[in-house]
């Protein structure tokens, strides 16, 4: 809903603009705007020119960082980081995750805010100051639509759950509902109970199974074995799905002018449940296990170069790093917004929210793993589903569960449409800006079509297997060597392209604050190597995914996943390809004009400051001459 917070603030602050512009100052209705907004040094044009469709801008200093965190803290935090967290060895996935985290995302994160608010562009027309690169940000759109494609899935589980959260007796409690088997437990069975159960099940060779599993598997999910089997649509999962993006489609056509407040109590709402659920969770036998499984490292599992992919490219999707939307978002901000102290916070806030999550979750498969009596990386299936099988478990044990189970799972909900909301956001202002005439001036239609293509496509996701189909969007699609390839050249391009000491010069005059050197060496340096070197290791130890009992997927499916990937990666060859050969010159003329931002740097440390006298923006491409 923070989502929903900033995008009204951009919707108030450009009506009332259009407002005065149609009507006259006298005629259009007194709208109560940021006198500070208004300041000629905040709404500089940019270097790259005037746009035909004005860009909207944030009106108060905390929309941007709120809609940071709703972009960057989200599902990514408290589902995905625990289940990647738990398939890797805890422990282990936490140094890999830690690495990737100071060496590489933190700086890349900076950058592309600060390269967003300087050049005020989304993600595919920020890329004119090094148009060679433009392919990027095609790759950058082609990641955020593969993200948006399955997102709007989570959270349908998550409403599914939150509506089953009001029964009196919850339906993952109990073993003699229909979709249960015989080796279900529910984890209240006495010992003596629990061994006669399992004696009985050594007969034929099973082993126990929780009831809140099988509810999970064998009614919300009426899950197949193979991903080629779809078996049919879960209708209560297509129902809530329309509800799903119908909230997404409407937050982004005109947003709630009227709801700050409720906007704010669902920020902290999160944390306060998370807090919750965390001082019940170590107080359950067996939480000290869980914890310690997530905290100690398991060091031959540092030697598998699957745990240090997943580690690379889970810091950078929880940090929507390489999606688009960080530029995007810095787009819509004042000139002298403090981007970076922004930045960093949110940073903190990012780890520190994925921690918790962990701490949460371990802590319950801990108790799990006792009342099971299996060992913590056995008492589930490692996969997408593992937040639904955690939390339900702990609800069940807190006292007024129906309230607490009810607010997690509406927590889930909430961080869900946050990000889903600024990823369509990303995605929508990245066409836009490329086609500014049609779906900047038909906003409404042109967002009705990218939410029903997108509705359409993930309808595949909700069948009996779904969870298979949207592993395998996640892995190739929006995250692995497809994510890792972007983000490579993305930060080459910058980095290298643009030029580190144009970013910082930029942060310096837009903040007032000189960047250390040491930002301009892992921007060139440090996060290219460590990402191009991830990426490889990725590639030569490539391996198919796995369905949760350890069998491969088929061999289609993997060649699907493949081609879900160079959907991303061709963009930028492809695109480099066709601007040499459409740009008239020589061969090296043309490099030099697809690089033509590395000219002149000099020049652009001598432009002053604007003053309250002019609109003119620093002109570092002056002299240079635009490519058509």
């Amino acid at each position: 809903m923070l989502a929903v917070l900033s995008l009204s603030s951009l919707h108030v602050r450009s009506s009332s603009d259009r407002s005065h512009a149609n009507n006259g100052a006298g005629s259009a209705p007194r709208v109560d705007v940021n006198k500070e907004a208004l300041d000629p040094r905040d709404r500089r044009v940019s270097i790259l020119g005037e746009e035909e469709v004005q860009r909207d801008q944030w009106s108060g200093q905390m929309d941007f960082l709120m809609s940071l965190i709703a972009y960057a803290v989200g599902l990514g935090n408290v589902w995905r980081f625990p289940y990647l967290c738990f398939k890797n060895g805890g422990g282990s996935f936490l140094i890999a995750y830690f690495t990737f985290w100071a060496l590489g995302t933190v700086p890349i994160f900076i950058m592309e805010v600060t390269a967003g608010q300087y050049l005020q562009r989304g993600g595919i027309e920020v890329w004119n100051v090094c148009p060679i690169f433009k392919g990027v940000g095609f790759g950058n759109v082609v990641i955020a639509f593969m993200c948006c494609w399955y997102y709007c899935v989570i959270i349908t589980w998550a409403l599914y759950y939150l509506l089953q959260s009001f029964s009196e007796t919850f339906p993952w409690e109990t073993c003699g509902n229909y979709w249960n088997l015989a080796n279900c437990i529910t984890g209240k069975e006495n010992s003596s109970m629990l061994a006669e159960i399992r004696k009985n099940l050594s007969i034929t060779n099973m082993s126990t199974q929780s009831s809140v599993e099988q509810y999970w598997e064998r009614r919300v999910l009426q899950q197949t074995s193979d991903i080629g089997d779809l078996g049919g649509i879960q209708w209560e999962l297509f129902g809530l799905m329309v509800i799903a993006w119908l909230i997404v489609y409407f937050a982004l056509w005109k947003g709630i002018t009227q709801a700050r407040k409720f906007v704010y109590i669902c920020a902290l709402s999160p944390y306060v449940i998370l807090l919750v659920l965390l001082v019940r969770g170590l107080t359950l036998p067996g939480a000290g296990t869980g914890i310690s499984y997530f905290l100690t490292p398991n060091m031959t599992k540092l030697a598998e170069i699957t745990v240090w992919k997943d580690a690379g490219t889970q810091v950078f999707y929880s940090y929507g790093v390489g999606f688009g939307t960080l530029i995007a978002l810095g787009s819509h901000n004042k000139y002298t917004q403090n981007c970076v102290r922004d930045a960093l916070c949110l940073c903190c806030v990012n780890t520190g929210t994925s921690l918790l999550a962990g701490f949460v979750v371990f802590s319950i498969l801990g108790y799990m793993s006792v009342i099971a009596g299996k060992s913590v990386e056995d008492i589930v299936k490692p996969g997408v589903g593992l937040a639904f099988l955690a939390y339900p478990e702990v609800a069940s044990s807190l006292p007024l569960k129906q309230l607490w189970a009810a607010l997690f799972f509406l927590m889930l909900a909430i961080l869900g449409i946050d990000s889903q909301v600024c990823m369509l956001e990303g995605l929508v202002t990245a066409l836009e800006d490329k086609f500014p005439n049609v779906l900047r001036r038909y906003k409404k239609v042109s967002l009705a079509f990218i939410c029903v293509l997108l509705f359409v496509l993930s309808l595949p996701m909700i069948s009996n297997a779904g969870t298979y189909w949207l592993t395998l969007i996640d892995a190739y699609g929006a995250s692995g060597i497809a994510l890792l390839f972007v983000v490579f050249f993305e930060v080459v391009g910058l980095a290298w392209g643009f030029g580190a000491d144009r970013i910082m010069f930029a942060m310096q005059d837009m903040i007032g604050i000189k960047p250390r050197l040491i930002y301009s060496i892992i921007w060139k340096y440090t996060a290219p190597a460590i990402t191009l070197l991830l990426f490889f290791m990725c590639i030569i130890k490539y391996k198919p995914l796995t369905y949760p009992n350890g069998e491969d997927y088929p061999a289609w499916a993997g060649a699907f996943g493949i081609m879900l990937s160079l959907t991303s990666i061709l963009a930028i060859p492809t695109f480099a390809v066709y601007y040499i050969l459409t740009t008239p010159g020589s061969l090296t003329e043309r490099v030099k004009r697809g690089f033509r931002a590395t000219v002149n740097l000099r020049g652009v440390r001598n432009q002053p400051r604007i003053d309250s006298t002019t609109v003119r923006e620093l002109q570092p491409l002056a002299s240079q001459e635009p490519h058509n």
